[in-house]
């Protein structure tokens, strides 16, 4: 169990850090950008990526790591969609990942975490109906668009969704780290730990 208490240097207490690899340069990366704050009790540091491959965002992050203190509780994930990835990918990618590196998969696309805050949703997706569907929640919605405001009262219901489709493909035997799992979405993991160190006191 990680300790979710600020790390010591010296007199001087520091904050964690969590580096988050995003597969994208503009949706994810302004997202997560909203909880790196003086406020968070964990330093949230988003770095978009161009890469799409999952197997070069490990490979990108694991070129990070050096800058983390993994041992002493700091934090590196993956984000990444299943859209452009195939099973053979993706599970090479978690193994040469290794235990210091986190993954987090969304199938079809990382827009389903968003949609999960307004509605549950377990029939599989294409993702242009999933952009098509969001709309009607987010009309103006665009990948420029920062939606976080809209989102973050509804981030408890979004956590609830998320588990409960990740409850329905493990009771009917499905991979969720494979492209049999759409719709899934991991980002609730990411969310978790944040709130984690948020309600440690």
């Amino acid at each position: 169990m990680p300790d979710y208490s600020r790390r010591k240097r010296g007199k001087r207490p520091t904050r964690n850090k969590m580096l988050i690899i995003c597969e994208g340069e503009k949706t994810e990366p302004m997202y997560f950008e909203n909880y790196r704050t003086p406020q968070n009790n964990l330093d949230v540091i988003p770095i978009p990526s161009s890469r799409k491959d999952v197997g070069s965002i490990v490979e990108f992050a694991k070129k990070k790591l050096q800058d983390l203190d993994i041992k002493g509780g700091d934090f590196i994930w993956c984000v990444f969609d299943c859209d452009e990835n195939t099973d053979d990918k993706i599970s090479t990618a978690y193994k040469n990942a290794g235990k210091s590196i986190n993954m987090c998969l969304s199938n079809p696309s990382f827009e389903l975490w968003f949609l999960l805050h307004f509605s549950y949703i377990e029939t599989s997706l294409q993702n242009n109906v999933l952009i098509g569907t969001l709309k009607r929640q987010i009309p103006d919605y665009c990948k420029n668009s920062d939606c976080y405001q809209i989102l973050e009262p509804l981030t408890d219901t979004a956590i609830k969704n998320s588990k409960k489709l990740e409850k329905l493909h493990l009771d009917n035997g499905t991979e969720l780290n494979s492209t049999r799992s759409n719709p899934s979405t991991q980002v609730y993991r990411i969310i978790e730990v944040i709130q984690r160190f948020n309600n440690f006191s």
